[in-house]
């Protein structure tokens, strides 16, 4: 064979055999870290202090939560126990009616939801009801006023007959209605008295 022609196969050999270790290559590493990624991200049981957070990796990998109250100061952490393909964590301690953003740590590499960290915001705290207790009063009875009966005098006691004297003695024996009868009496009643008017008598 011609050494010119077995220097192009060895050279076109070389390249496909440089391709397919590459392409294998990046298809088993590249599933590898796809393995390490956290996905179905789930937050569950969100209480006023308490919350859990729960996911899966394609291998068994042990992960930390890094969390807070904004999303570029995740200053709070929480790591597995053990290591695992289905993950499962509680974050407790927490305000009520916050809002937190939490992302995954798995080794030095961290997720982060694609650059927007997660997120939950807890109950708010529950608002205590006082009722007023009632007690009972002592209610007061009402006791009717007696009415006084209003004593009028009638002059009965009085004995004077001048009209001067009853005046003086009002409200002290006398009454205004013997003031008034003694008036009466002593003031002469004017009496009609039908003029007689002389009949005319013709003459015959």
């Amino acid at each position: 064979m011609n050494p010119t022609i077995k220097k192009i196969l060895a050279i076109v050999i070389g390249i496909v055999l440089f391709i397919v270790l590459v392409y294998f290559g990046f298809k088993i590493f590249g599933t590898r870290a796809a393995d390490y990624e956290p996905r179905d991200v789930v937050v569950s049981n969100i209480e006023k202090n308490s919350v859990k957070i729960s996911w899966a990796t394609g291998v068994d990998t042990q992960g930390v939560v890094e969390y807070g109250t904004t999303p570029t100061a995740l200053n709070f952490f929480a790591p597995e126990a053990q290591k695992g393909r289905s993950h499962s964590l509680d974050l407790t301690l927490l305000s009520p009616s916050s809002t937190y953003y939490f992302q995954v740590r798995i080794g030095d590499q961290k997720y982060d939801n694609g650059g927007v960290p997660w997120t939950f915001t807890t109950k708010g705290a529950e608002k205590s009801m006082t009722v007023p207790t009632l007690s009972p009063t002592s209610s007061a009875s009402t006791q009717p006023t007696p009415i006084q009966k209003l004593q009028i005098d009638t002059g009965a006691g009085c004995t004077e007959t001048d009209c001067d004297k009853i005046k003086e003695k009002l409200g002290k024996g006398c009454s205004t209605q013997d003031y008034f009868k003694c008036l009466m009496k002593t003031t002469p009643t004017p009496s009609s008295s039908a003029e007689a008017t002389p009949t005319p008598t013709t003459g015959a």
